[in-house]
């Protein structure tokens, strides 16, 4: 067998690597698979380096299980790469596969869990989920989830849905399951806390719209979120398939609620949207009115469909900003936009608008009507006003899509030649975006004297030459395949005079705007000017058309043959970028770089040829690795061969490597060369197996700071970089410990958990000699790459040894988090509840929803001791995630109203009471139950008011002379930190709290922004008029604070969403005008102006307004006075 072994090595001596890989395959499929292929494999993997790849390799193509089946933890990289292929693709033993868990490493734990995933081993799965939680934690267990059956997942959800890093793939696998958790959930949470479960599950829900939208879509009616997860977007398309009128009454806020940010579907959804024709549809727009979102709705609709759909949308409403009617104007049929146009340009003008706002909506209208008064704007004295106008002209030009209309601009742009570079640059902007089908052969004149003018010019910028430079591009893409000679010869003149200018043209991504074969039309168009060009020995154009074509310039012989020529007879820099082009279609790269060799064998030096001889060409490698140099065009006599690209070393034959690490040695050991150039050839050779860890290891102890840093860095990217732990931990306590720790971190990650807890524990107990970083480094690797039990005791003891430097406990007790399965762990967080700030501030780090749903009472209640801890940072950290953890331990909040109510002065005192007012707020509209949530007595926020109300009636006597009311400025701060938007739960609390308010006059303005959040412009009439009432009857007697009350109303009515029916908001202004109190007619009048003018003044509004003018009272009459429908 030996002399078989001898003859295929000898065979394979002169092959390319995938030659090599090819005869090893046809060769290992040929021998008898029970004996002849083992005895090889045998013979092979008893040898070095090399011969064990190669032996794994054959064992792959040969179906040898058993060998691979051992392999699974191989040392060697290559080797365990190839028995993980064979454990996806093969029927290795799932007794194998579980075996190999047993002490291995991180890497080898990750490619084993892939492994189970991609072989759908579901047995083995579930054989794996319990022992991986026990032993590595919940997140490395919940990875194999996907593969294991529905009833396990079912079962396992709950204690591990927290720990999931993905749940598209479970979501696609197993969408009942993940849509059960999912909604019980949902089910259990206030609805302050919908949004972030909602953004927790949306990747899971998102996954199981395919087979369950109707019942996601009933998901989302039920547990509605305040704004749809991004996720769930893409996915509109099957809601609508299922109900278009529920899925449009989604994308419509609920409960007045107004998005600031609210997603826009896809143009494919709002057409299949506009096809359905749902009821809801209207009210869609409407919504979307001064947004974006509603000229994209607008698109979607057939053009004979969008003037009724405007009509409907904005019925009642009168927008007054010319800006949301702008996008809106050029998606309506022609009459209508003109019409439009015409309405809204002689609006702005009455209304005193400036003069460019009128001539963008002009410009809007037919060709004849706005040409004189574009024409003017582009003659005014000032340039700025003159680079506004001319955009305006030629997009009206080009809106009318009639040749003779942009032939007639291209005219008057010739004006442009003595203008200012602003000017020219807005008007040739324009002209680019023109339709390319709209220039004919008889602009060419005009066209011409415009580039010229353009490039002559003193003061021409970048985006004037790009612009011009995107309008010849435009013209040739247009009429390169079957358009007009005239203008393709202008485009191609223009680029060349361009090119001229500034240096190399650009035709633009031709891949991506070329039809389907156009390609080669365009190339037969341009082929004379190429010819002529070539003739020169010019091949920029050649270049050029190669690097916009991409990718189809691999399947055109034609091309491929030019720039064939191009190497043959092209100069130096014409060769290497033919090179470049010639060899980026991957068929036929292997011949056409020897072909290239051919031609000019100094060209392995150039990178492309380079790039293949080290990745494909293996046998014609050795020209680049230590023979002789190969002088010629670009490799000049003289000149220092460089050190080839050594990334793929081990896909060469030993004597390469050898060649490789001796020419890296070489370089490295060269003190002729600056030390940068040293460092980065250790750091290369990493790459080469055996040779460059030996360079490295060589260097690591160097006097030289730059090569021993580089040499411990190389150290982990070579073969074998657990090896090098022992080396990098060395230096864990002098001045290279910033590279040797942050490489160890690689290196851990390849070591075996036993003997990496050895090295970890020695640098975690020592008392002294290892510098802070490398102990906190050495806590995150114990964490992270240690067993659970083995990494709870580590940490445990790191942070009680001495010095106990509160950095390396911070850091001890922000990954103990991980560890909340071991009992020490408990220990050591009660311990660190007593330590310094850096370490309380690590407790309270954790988000709740982060840790196992078991273990959150518990760690809750450290947060809450944190939150009363005598330092004043440490409790303010506490007090601001305190409202995140009441849910789990409610007894938390005891003592919380004391920390706004204790008005006693220190250090740091103002920080934690404010701190503890937003908790309380928070807390107060969580929708948790009592005693954590709403204002009842014997709940935080109660308590906290009517403790400070006793001081705030007696005026703060007691207060000391150095402070200024200090129970009413906390008062209030409590009050201004309750949200007012709408929600039941929110509207209980502003209710219960107004109570309260009600018998202390001083806080009586307090009391109006309270009531005033409780009017809601979408309520019922009965309710509408009691809240406003409400409302007046507080500053009854106070016309100060009625006016204040007033101007705050006409604020909150007069932005966000218009109420959905204003006539409620009129009858209830109205009602407000029957008595002669101020206070009713002011907001009566606040009402009236606020709404009225959002919906442009229809006579019912102006009938109210103008009965306000004649109100007893003479303040409401001065109010109503203030408002003008219509600016003189």
């Amino acid at each position: 067998m030996s002399l078989t072994v001898d003859r295929l090595l000898v065979a394979l001596e002169p092959l390319s690597y995938p030659d090599r890989l090819k005869h090893l395959a046809h060769s290992a499929r040929s021998l008898h698979p029970t004996d002849e292929l083992p005895s090889l494999v045998a013979e092979l993997a008893g040898r070095g380096t090399y011969e064990r790849r190669l032996a794994t390799f054959a064992a792959l193509v040969g179906r040898h299980i058993g060998f691979l089946a051992e392999r699974l933890t191989d040392r060697d990289p290559v080797v365990r790469a190839y028995a993980m292929r064979a454990a996806r693709t093969l029927p290795l033993p799932d007794a194998a596969i579980e075996a190999a868990y047993e002490d291995a490493s991180a890497d080898t734990r990750q490619r084993l869990g892939e492994v189970v995933l991609a072989s759908g081993r579901t047995a083995l799965a579930e054989r794996l989920v319990p022992r991986l939680r026990e032993q590595w934690g919940d997140h490395t267990a919940a990875k194999l989830l996907p593969v294991c059956s529905a009833e396990f997942v079912a079962a396992a959800l709950p204690e591990l849905s927290y720990a999931l890093d993905s749940w598209t793939r479970i979501g696609l696998n197993f969408p009942d399951q993940v849509l059960d958790h999912a909604e019980r959930d949902l089910a259990a949470r206030p609805r302050a806390e919908r949004d972030t479960s909602w953004h927790r599950y949306a990747e899971g829900v998102a996954a199981a719209v395919s087979a369950r939208a109707e019942r996601v879509l009933s998901m989302l009616e039920r547990h509605r979120p305040d704004v749809l997860p991004a996720a769930l977007v893409p996915r509109l398309n099957e809601f609508v398939a299922v109900d278009a009128e529920r899925t449009v009454r989604l994308l419509i806020p609920a409960d007045g609620v107004g998005q600031s940010y609210p997603p826009l579907p896809s143009a494919s959804v709002l057409r299949r949207i506009v096809r359905a024709d749902p009821p809801s549809l209207p009210a869609l727009g409407r919504h979307w009115i001064g947004r974006a979102h509603f000229a994209v709705l607008l698109r979607a609709l057939p053009p004979h469909r969008r003037s009724d759909f405007l009509d409907l949308a904005t019925a009642g409403v009168e927008s007054r900003d010319a800006d949301d009617v702008l996008p809106v104007l050029g998606l309506l049929p022609r009459e209508r936009r003109w019409a439009e146009a015409r309405r809204w340009a002689a609006q702005r003008r009455e209304t005193g608008g400036s003069w460019h706002e009128v001539l963008e909506l002009v410009a809007y209208g037919p060709v004849a009507e706005a040409r004189a008064e574009l024409l003017a704007g582009t003659r005014r004295p000032d340039a700025s006003d003159r680079a506004r106008a001319w955009p305006l002209l030629i997009v009206n030009a080009a809106r009318t899509r009639d040749r003779g209309c942009v032939r007639e601009v291209l005219t008057e742009l010739l004006r442009l030649r003595n203008e200012q570079d602003p000017v020219r640059c807005a008007a040739l902007g324009a002209l680019k975006d023109v339709r390319p089908d709209l220039f004919t052969a008889d602009s060419t004149p005009q066209l011409d004297r415009i580039l010229q003018d353009a490039l002559e010019a003193r003061d021409i910028s970048h985006d004037t030459r790009e612009a011009v430079r995107s309008l010849a591009v435009a013209l040739l893409r247009e009429n390169a395949a079957d358009g007009e000679q005239a203008l393709i010869a202008w485009s191609l003149g223009a680029l060349e005079r361009i090119a001229a200018n500034v240096g190399v043209g650009y035709l633009g991504p031709l891949d991506r705007v070329l039809r389907r074969g156009q390609e080669h039309q365009v190339l037969d168009a341009l082929r004379p000017w190429l010819d002529a060009a070539m003739d020169k020995g010019d091949y920029q154009l050649l270049f050029t058309l190669t690097g916009s074509l991409g990718r189809r310039a691999h399947r055109m012989p034609v091309l491929q043959g030019l720039l064939e020529e191009a190497l043959r007879y092209g100069d130096d820099s014409a060769f290497a970028t033919a090179a470049r082009y010639w060899l980026e279609p991957p068929s036929g790269r292997d011949e056409r770089v020897a072909r290239i060799l051919e031609l000019e064998p100094s060209a392995a030096v150039l990178a492309p040829v380079e790039r293949v001889l080290t990745e494909r060409r293996t046998d014609l490698l050795d020209v680049l690795l230590g023979g002789p140099p190969p002088y010629g065009r670009f490799l000049k006599r003289g000149t220092r061969q460089t050190l080839p690209e050594l990334r793929c070393a081990a896909r060469w034959l030993p004597r390469q490597q050898a060649a490789a690490g001796a020419m890296a040695a070489g370089a490295a050991d060269d003190r002729s060369q600056p030390l940068h150039r040293r460092a980065a050839a250790i750091r290369a050779a990493a790459a080469v197996p055996e040779h460059g860890r030996a360079l490295a290891l060589r260097y690591a102890e160097s006097t030289d700071v730059v090569l021993a840093e580089a040499a411990l860095a190389a150290l982990v990217w070579a073969d074998q970089p657990q090896d090098a732990l022992p080396v990098l931990l060395a230096h864990v306590g002098d001045d290279r410990a910033r590279v040797a720790v942050h490489a160890a971190a690689r290196a851990a990650r390849f070591a075996a958990p036993s003997r990496l807890a050895e090295q970890l524990g020695a640098v975690l107990t020592a008392d002294e000699g290892v510098k802070v970083t490398s102990r906190k480094e050495a806590v995150r690797l114990a964490a992270t790459r240690l067993p659970l039990p083995r990494a709870a005791a580590l940490l445990a003891a790191a942070f009680a040894v001495p010095p106990r430097h509160p950095d390396v406990q911070a850091t001890v007790v922000a990954f103990s988090a991980e560890l909340l399965s071991e009992e020490r762990t408990w220990s050591l967080l009660t311990a660190a509840t007593e330590g310094p700030p850096q370490v309380l501030h690590a407790v309270v780090r954790p988000a709740a929803w982060s840790l196992p749903e078991t273990h959150r009472p518990r760690y809750a209640r450290l947060v809450g001791h944190v939150s009363r801890s005598a330092d004043p940072e440490a409790a303010t950290a506490g007090l601001r995630v305190l409202p995140l953890w009441a849910r789990y331990a409610p007894d938390v909040v005891d003592g919380l109203s004391e920390r706004v109510t204790g008005l006693g002065e220190g250090a740091g005192t103002r920080a934690v009471w404010r701190a503890a007012v937003t908790a309380i707020a928070r807390l107060a509209v969580s929708g948790l139950p009592h005693p954590v949530g709403g204002a009842a007595p014997g709940n935080p926020l109660h308590d906290a008011l009517t403790a400070l109300l006793p001081a705030i009636a007696a005026g703060e006597p007691d207060a000391p002379e150095d402070r200024d009311l200090p129970a009413r400025q906390r008062a209030l701060a409590l009050l201004r930190a309750l949200p007012d938007r709408p929600g039941r739960e929110i509207h209980q609390v502003l209710e219960a709290v107004a109570a309260l308010l009600a018998d202390e006059p001083s806080l009586a303005g307090a009391r109006a922004d309270v009531l005033r959040a409780l009017v809601d412009p979408d309520a019922d009439l009965p309710e509408l008029t009691a809240r406003l009432r409400d409302l007046a009857a507080n500053a009854t007697g106070r016309p100060a604070l009625a006016a204040a009350t007033a101007y705050q109303l006409r604020g909150r009515f007069g932005s966000g969403p218009l109420p959905s029916d204003p006539s409620t908001v009129l009858t209830a202004a109205t009602g407000l005008t029957t008595t002669d109190d101020p206070a009713t007619g002011l907001l009566a009048v606040a009402l009236v102006s606020a709404t009225g003018n959002r919906l442009g003044w229809p006579t019912d509004w102006r009938t109210a307004l103008r009965a306000l003018r004649r109100h007893p009272s003479p303040d409401v009459r001065d109010a109503a006075l203030g408002v003008v429908l219509r600016t003189e």
